[in-house]
């Protein structure tokens, strides 16, 4: 653009001023008469431009000038647009605009203008840009450092070509709260934008206006290192632009690595739980990766009103707890008025409202957050916030209420078309797409497509939880699933139902038989019960003095002048805290004969000699049956719970299990879980006796199987729960060590072993 003022003007360059004052004859008398021929020399600036521009000019300039009637300083303030216009015409209007503000500033308006024109000297866009940017800079840095503010831009205007990009940028940038670094940050930061402009000046731009935020973890130093290694690594433009913008993967890899700390994926699963406490609700947390590309988004934690995303890495856990608090807090107070459109609340608001709302909830966050601003939080905050902020604190993050309203609405787009085709509750569908979203898809027929797929790829025609005859417990469980990565909410119906008491002999009769068994098993468990006290000597208090201790400390004494005074003998009584829950698999394949047995019995009088060791051992121990027909049906049936008694009852329902469907196991382990969290045992542990790999009706593929019941094991390793699958499927080397370690099962390779096997395990298992 040809921003070149017309110093001479011609009649023929005058022709549109003077058609436009032709036209509108009484525009000048709204001047006072001072001021009419400071008027036209300003439009006489613009007057050889065409038509539309510089007629929209000449009205804005008239508007300007009449604005300032009653301001003292009004003929200064018109001496200094003259002076701006001789330099360029674009700087008049941008110079109206904020001249009455600075007018009210002691002595500031000749600094201003002094400055601008310095800029100007250097380059007219920027000066422009600083114009523009003044009321905003004005109220972010104080009359004291508005110009030091400005003078950051000057520096860097070396003429270096395309340098401008980079001063413009700053210029609009560092006032975004959300990209607001204090001034010795920015100085360092432009500084490096001018050696990235040495390669590319767009570069250097998307540097300024992304890259530099996504860098907001990373301390100075490793700022630098960054840069050297964009600029030493990246040799064409798309590639120095997709580094320097932070939207490439090897830029975010690069700044991962540099940031010393946390890694989200070590800390994700206890910051859920967090969350969920604050929130009351689950709540998910991913990497923010996937959300490079949105609008607004700089590399910070955000949210889209249903899932909290962090960065891959943080110096800190603290840093990483404040960040999905806030954004929490952030989502609960600021998400229902951005989905309905509420314009009125600014990214400042937002983040303050949430932050009173989380310290009110959480007072003791103070200190955390103290600890992060490393002194620099004001004194009175969140209540009373400072008139500015530079920078905000780090764990505000980034505020994206358009994403917010388009996750909204494709949701609930989606779940209207959902319900044309699938018979789905639309709390599962919204919590599918919620999953979709979290990996980083966004478009509406991405969703779409994807949700058609995963109907197609799995049936949903899981039979209905019939009504039984019989009391029972029903309990719902989430399932994991694979292709999404993430749980299917209360997708299974576990049914908690007592075993059939039915009088029947198996267990007497596998006692007769097995007798002699039975007693070595005993006599072997019995080394296992501890003494009932053990003597603890030379300590500083017991029941009774230690000759040997005390003989030995007046020794010490009469050498050294110390008493040792650890002169008694304390007895404790030693409890054997061990507690087990059995699971026995009662799917249709455990009717299959071997060696003229069928598999379920063979089970049976496994538990069998287990439950009279265990009863003359005294540790606290459960049976439950399982099998399943679909995830509305899978059944649990309760033979022993820990509080019972090993009893006739008890021997008539582990009798009466017999052979039913499928093994679902995923939602098995999970309810044992909940069994095994009301026993309060030191050791706890889980024993699966199952003759095949997970399957289930509409249980997906074998790896969806297999993958849901490895999430459900290290679930239950995360509430202290040691689990151990005994299998009797000689194929069950392919998936078992898929599942869980060798350390935590076995293949029995002959399954009438079984029932020696299993005592010996329990042993090693609890010595």
């Amino acid at each position: 653009m040809n921003y070149q003022a017309c110093k001479n003007p011609t009649a023929k360059n005058l022709r549109s001023l003077s058609e436009f004052l032709r036209d509108h004859p009484q525009l000048l008398t709204r001047l006072p008469a001072g001021s009419q021929d400071i008027y036209v020399r300003l439009c006489s600036l613009i007057a050889h431009m065409r038509s539309r521009r510089s007629r929209n000019f000449f009205m804005q300039t008239l508007n300007a000038m009449e604005s300032l009637k009653e301001v003292p300083s009004r003929d200064e303030i018109l001496k200094k647009a003259l002076l701006l216009g001789a330099t360029s015409w674009s700087l008049v209007i941008p110079y109206f605009a904020n001249a009455k503000t600075m007018a009210g500033q002691d002595g500031l308006l000749e600094e201003w203008t002094r400055f601008t024109l310095r800029l100007a000297e250097r380059d007219i866009d920027v000066a422009g840009a600083f114009l523009e940017q003044t009321a905003e800079a004005l109220a972010q840095h104080g009359p004291e450092e508005f110009l030091s503010w400005g003078e950051l831009a000057l520096e860097i205007l070396n003429g270096n070509q395309g340098i401008w990009r980079v001063a413009k940028a700053y210029m609009e940038e560092s006032l975004n709260g959300e990209r607001d670094f204090d001034l010795p940050r920015w100085q360092h930061l432009l500084n490096l934008a001018g050696s990235i402009c040495n390669c590319s000046p767009h570069a250097a731009e998307a540097f300024v206006r992304k890259g530099s935020h996504t860098c907001r973890l990373l301390n100075d130093e490793e700022v630098q290192q960054w840069v050297l290694k964009g600029m030493a690594e990246n040799q064409c433009e798309e590639d120095l632009v997709g580094y320097f913008s932070a939207t490439s993967a090897k830029a975010r890899e690069q700044r991962d690595y540099l940031i010393s700390g946390v890694k989200l994926s070590e800390a994700a699963g206890t910051l859920a739980l967090i969350c969920e406490a604050y929130l009351g609700r689950p709540i998910r947390v991913r990497s923010n990766e996937s959300l490079a590309g949105v609008q607004g988004f700089g590399g910070g934690a955000a949210t889209d009103g249903r899932t909290v995303f962090l960065p891959p890495k943080a110096p800190d856990f603290v840093l990483f707890k404040l960040m999905a608090l806030h954004q929490c807090a952030l989502l609960d107070q600021t998400a229902l008025r951005l989905i309905t459109g509420d314009k009125s609340i600014s990214h400042t608001t937002a983040h303050l409202a949430a932050e009173r709302a989380l310290l009110t909830t959480m007072p003791g966050l103070r200190q955390d957050m103290e600890k992060v601003a490393q002194g620099q939080l004001p004194p009175h905050y969140p209540q009373e916030p400072p008139l500015k902020m530079s920078p905000p604190p780090l764990w505000w993050g980034d505020f994206l209420p358009v994403l917010m309203q388009e996750a909204n609405a494709a949701i609930t787009q989606l779940q209207q078309k959902a319900q044309e085709i699938s018979d789905l509750p639309t709390e599962v569908v919204e919590a599918l797409l919620e999953a979709m979203m979290a990996k980083g898809q966004r478009e509406v027929a991405g969703l779409w497509k994807q949700l058609n797929d995963l109907f197609e790829s799995i049936e949903f025609d899981s039979p209905e939880a019939e009504d039984l005859d019989e009391d029972y417990e029903a309990f719902n469980y989430w399932e994991w699933d694979k292709n999404l990565g993430d749980y299917k909410i209360d997708w299974c119906l576990v049914r908690q139902r007592m075993a059939k008491d039915d009088p029947n002999d198996i267990v007497a009769a596998t006692r007769e038989a097995r007798q002699g068994l039975i007693n070595l098993i005993r006599s072997q468990f019995a080394r296992l019960k501890p003494e009932r006290f053990r003597k603890y000597r030379a300590q500083p208090y017991g029941d009774n003095l230690d000759i040997d201790a005390l003989i030995q400390s007046l020794v010490e004494m009469r050498t050294s002048g110390w008493l040792n005074e650890n002169v008694y003998v304390r007895r404790d009584k030693r409890v054997r805290d061990v507690a087990v829950l059995f699971l026995l698999d009662q799917s249709g394949s455990t009717e299959e004969e071997v060696a003229g047995r069928r598999v379920m019995d063979l089970q049976k009088e496994a538990m069998v000699l287990m439950a009279e060791a265990l009863d003359s051992l005294g540790d606290p121990f459960g049976i439950m049956g399982f099998s399943s027909e679909g995830r509305f049906r899978v059944d649990m049936f309760m033979v022993k719970d820990f509080w019972e008694e090993y009893d006739q009852t008890v021997q008539y329902r582990l009798g009466n299990l017999q052979p039913l469907h499928f093994t679902r196991m995923g939602a098995v382990v999970r309810h044992a879980i909940h069994q095994l969290d009301q026993v309060p045992a030191a050791i706890r542990l889980l024993i699966i006796l199952t003759d095949g790999r997970p399957y289930d009706s509409e249980y997906g593929n074998l790896d969806y199987a297999v993958e849901d019941t490895k999430k459900a094991l290290m679930e239950a390793k995360k509430h202290q729960i040691s689990p151990f699958i005994i299998t009797t499927d000689k194929k069950g080397a392919s998936y078992l060590k898929r599942i869980s370690p060798q350390t935590q099962s076995i293949i029995v390779p002959r399954v009438e072993l079984l029932p020696t096997v299993l005592p010996n395990m329990y042993r090693r298992l609890t010595t």
